[in-house]
């Protein structure tokens, strides 16, 4: 039967196939449909939290039952030794967060013979009606035989565990799906667990193993058939959830008819954007949610409109998105970026979540953000005299700063990113150092800005796993260009901000090039070539006036 009559098959059985599973599910009404807190938790439909010692239960949907142990909640798979903490539902999309328990007491119970965790894959305990979700990533535990030389586990992007030199741990890159089987994790001599982790904005690291695992990972549901309640209650549901499918069903046929007289590449083209599209939008909710007081204020998208109408003014515009000067409700002035949609994923969650770990005199404020529907909207504190690029590559000597100011903004800079790196709860590595991100406020006192391209790393990380180069042309340090300099580090940052200071000390009189050019010139050449014909470095004195 070919894929799309089965899938209009399928939809129209599915109102018959709804109505016996609501035949088979008998039993009294259920006490309450108000939601039950277990520990942090709200317990509502279609969860419904069952003691612990009952045998059968009509309340909730089917295999969405929950125990409650200790007012610790748990799904309710195994009652007497349950596997799946619940730490998060999200209703709104149909997910939840979990952790599986009793990885965390094989590592955690250092005299047990399971340091490295009981062969069972997180996954093949779960069924319908859950699913993991594709925001996981992979991490996949390894028990060898023998040790392995270094020079294979480190080829291979392993990190040691604790439990002995025979036992190692590494994160995929992404969920992978079924195809590949077994061979997507085999490693000779060596068995292995694979567990789904949230990939988190740069927290997934391989060494992290044992908080990657307590962090959890995220799983989704689909819509459960009818159980309990009222039996003409669940007859009209019945009836009218019958009927509209079996008008979807009819409209069904047309579209797919339609669908298939088109090219395979664009189907392909529609069915991978749409998908993407709804990732991103269900990872920017799931980890604004996850960081809680952590994550700035939220605003809806009616009330920026309000912040910045009373000004109406444009600061500025880059590939990301349009910057508009505002006015808050105390009066406070900020700026206000739109981002672009295309440019609206990995950048909104990053600057969110990095800015709003950090809060430093050198670091701009993040006061809140906006994210409804496909509209994505981020507020700073408004930086009264603009970026650096635009008084380094003045063409006005007037504009340009002296050498007392450009030292407080480079002692500035250093200082925000000592803090960054090893001051803050997180590790953060901005990869995007430039004038252009260096805001100065009223008194020239300097703040880094637009952490659209940075990772958080945990603070006892030294390198950083990532994938693809990330910054801008003439500071991207050589490693993140290319491994084979050597390992990503909270050093990329100090490479970057080295060429920053040479063009900070370039001084305009000696280049005739415009400012977008600068970055793409070669400074060790540039600077040989100027102490050869004996004019140092030069930088032009602010004036009176300034």
């Amino acid at each position: 039967m070919a894929p799309s009559f089965f899938l209009l098959f399928l939809v129209s059985s599915a109102p018959l196939m709804l109505a016996a599973a609501a035949d088979g599910q008998g039993g009294e009404p259920c006490p309450t449909t108000v939601p039950v807190p277990c520990g942090k938790v709200n317990i509502s439909f279609p969860f419904a939290i069952v003691p612990e010692e009952a045998t059968t239960t009509s309340c909730g949907a089917i295999g969405f039952h929950v125990v409650c142990p200790n007012n610790i909640p748990f799904l309710g798979y195994n009652r007497h030794s349950p596997q799946f903490q619940i730490l998060y539902i999200f209703y709104g999309n149909a997910s939840l967060l979990v952790a599986d328990v009793h990885k965390l007491q094989d590592f955690n119970n250092s005299t047990s013979e399971h340091c490295m965790p009981r062969l069972t894959n997180s996954s093949s305990m779960l069924g319908l009606p859950f699913s993991i979700s594709a925001m996981n990533q992979e991490l996949i535990l390894y028990n060898c035989m023998k040790p392995l030389p270094e020079e294979v586990w480190r080829r291979e992007g392993l990190a040691e565990m604790s439990c002995g030199n025979k036992t190692f741990v590494r994160v995929a890159a992404d969920l992978s799906d079924d195809s590949g089987g077994y061979g997507n994790y085999f490693l000779e001599g060596c068995d292995a667990t694979v567990m789904p982790v949230l990939a988190r904005s740069g927290e997934a690291n391989a060494s992290n193993y044992k908080e990657l695992i307590s962090d959890g990972f995220l799983l989704t549901w689909q819509v459960p058939p009818l159980s309990g309640g009222n039996r003409k209650n669940k007859e009209k549901m019945i009836l009218i959830v019958s009927v509209s499918m079996s008008v979807a069903a009819s409209l069904l046929l047309p579209c797919i008819y339609m669908l298939r007289r088109h090219r395979k590449r664009e189907t392909l083209h529609l069915f991978i954007c749409e998908k993407t599209s709804s990732n991103i939008e269900k990872k920017i909710e799931a980890l604004i949610v996850l960081h809680g007081s952590l994550a700035p204020k939220r605003y809806k998208y009616s009330e920026v409109t309000k912040i910045t109408s009373s000004l109406n003014h444009k600061l500025g515009k880059d590939g990301y998105g349009m910057v508009l000067k505002g006015r808050l409700d105390d009066n406070r002035l900020v700026a206000v970026k739109f981002l672009h949609d295309s440019k609206g994923g990995e950048e909104f969650v990053n600057e969110v979540m990095s800015i709003g770990r950090a809060s430093r005199v050198n670091i701009v404020s993040l006061f809140g953000f906006c994210l409804e529907g496909s509209k994505r909207v981020l507020i700073y504190e408004f930086m009264p005299n603009g970026s650096l690029d635009k008084y380094i590559y003045s063409e006005n000597p007037k504009a340009v700063l002296g050498w007392e100011n450009l030292y407080t903004i480079a002692v500035g800079i250093a200082r925000g990113l000592e803090y960054l790196h090893h001051s803050c709860n997180t590790r953060i590595v901005h990869f995007d150092i430039k004038p252009q991100n260096i805001l100065l406020d009223q008194d020239f006192h300097p703040k880094i800005a637009d952490f659209g391209l940075a990772k958080l790393c945990r603070t006892k990380e030294s390198r950083v796993s990532m994938t693809g180069a990330r910054g801008t042309i003439g500071f991207i340090a050589p490693e993140v260009h290319s491994r084979t300099f050597g390992v990503v580090s909270t050093k990329s940052d100090v490479y970057s901000y080295g060429m920053m200071l040479l063009e900070m000390v370039e001084g305009r009189k000696n280049v005739n090039s415009v400012a977008q050019k600068l970055s793409e010139k070669y400074f060790p050449h540039w600077i040989y070539d100027h102490f050869g014909q004996g004019d140092g470095l030069q930088a032009c004195e602010v004036s009176s006036e300034n």
